[in-house]
């Protein structure tokens, strides 16, 4: 498997090609079949989801006060 690195910059680029209309129209038993058709998604468990924190942020300090 290929692994590709970008940059923010290039990140910050890039065309957004997701479908938000249909993303935004899927219950969550299509959210789940799709997840579970998709060998590269991990499933977790309920148990393992009550273990998630949100992320740290990682950086040189508030990003909002840059200008």
């Amino acid at each position: 498997m290929t692994v590709k690195k970008y940059t923010k910059e290039e990140i910050d680029t890039m065309e957004d090609k997701t479908d938000y209309e249909r993303v935004n129209g899927m219950t969550d038993e299509e959210i789940r079949k799709s997840a579970q058709s998709d060998p590269d998604v991990p499933i977790q468990s309920e148990k393992e989801l009550e273990k998630f924190r949100p992320a740290k942020r990682r950086g040189r300090g508030d990003e909002s006060k840059k200008s």
